[in-house]
């Protein structure tokens, strides 16, 4: 009887031992198969709105600390807003399974707003792409001027929906659909009956420096530039490209930094599909998209352009 009883108490021990909470707070090492446990399965297709999504979130927390054990530091920067950083709370949302790979969905909570992210990792565990599929205001919900869905297909691909009534009773729309191939995130839909917002086009780094030999502003006019200014190193540059398209209402911008060797350079960065290549010959740099930017630019437009250097104005005596 007495065995019977410490076989019972090792029985209740080691169950006990196998429901304990995953510790998300970072401090501890987390097993990915623990981690990818606390993400709820989803059955597809499946949508969330605005009214309902936050039905799906799930009460744990994890720290900024968990989530690096799986994914690159560096992204997680992108991911979380770094001016509300110590603000943003994270929470998994769903999970699904597929042949080739996983995908992990997130919320980032913020005071007034939610980020939708996806995260995707094979098979073997190694983390492939991310993508902020968009945002859900938390004071938009239940509003019958404006409403915005997420419908999350088989393959899967995640198709966002907005619509909203203006003022004068006209219905606008935006529908953007992303899907994971290749390696990346693309944009594979894109359809909308929105006017583009003027808005002033302020240049970032407009004040840095430009002793470099190819440090100037090249461009067509005040909406179609790109400005190269030093970074650190006469052959290293930061720059700013912006363009708006009128034929087709599509516009891009870029930021981001460049080495030449003689007189080209690729702007590539770990974690954006996005590769653009620069060439200057004499007064006329010209700019080559060689990958998916996508997520910089509109869906009926491109980076390829040339533009000639604009020559400084003379300062009045």
């Amino acid at each position: 009887m007495r065995h019977f009883s410490i076989s019972i108490i090792l029985l209740l021990f080691l169950i006990a031992c196998g429901n304990k909470a995953t510790d998300l707070s970072g401090n501890t090492p987390i097993k990915i198969d623990d981690f990818k446990n606390i993400f709820k399965p989803i059955t597809l297709p499946t949508t969330i709105s605005d009214t309902n999504f936050t039905s799906f979130i799930d009460t744990f927390k994890i720290e900024r600390k968990a989530l690096a054990q799986f994914i690159p530091d560096s992204i997680i920067a992108h991911i979380i807003n770094i001016k509300n950083k110590r603000k943003a709370i994270i929470h998994p949302l769903l999970k699904i399974i597929k042949e080739n790979e996983y995908y992990l969905l997130l919320t980032i909570e913020y005071q007034n707003k939610h980020d939708i992210v996806v995260l995707v990792f094979n098979k073997k565990n190694k983390y492939l792409d991310y993508k902020m599929i968009t945002e859900f205001e938390k004071y938009a919900n239940h509003s019958t001027k404006f409403i915005k869905t997420i419908t999350i297909n088989r393959e899967p691909s995640f198709l966002i929906d907005e619509n909203s009534l203006s003022t004068q009773g006209n219905v606008f729309y935006e529908k953007k659909g992303w899907a994971f191939s290749d390696g990346n995130f693309r944009l594979i839909y894109y359809d909308s009956n929105k006017q583009p917002e003027k808005k002033i086009i302020i240049n970032p780094i407009e004040a840095a420096p430009t002793k470099n030999i190819y440090s100037a502003n090249y461009g067509a006019d005040a909406k179609n530039f790109i400005a190269l200014r030093d970074n650190g190193a006469p052959n290293k540059y930061q720059f700013f490209i912006h363009f708006e398209n009128d034929d087709n209402n599509c516009s891009g911008e870029l930021k981001g930094l460049l080495q030449f060797k003689n007189n080209t350079a690729t702007y590539s960065e770990k974690g954006d599909a996005c590769i653009v290549q620069f060439t200057i010959i004499q007064n006329e740099i010209t700019i080559k998209e060689n990958g998916n930017c996508g997520n910089h630019r509109g869906v009926t437009c491109d980076f390829n352009n040339k533009f000639d250097r604009i020559k400084k104005s003379k300062a009045k005596k």
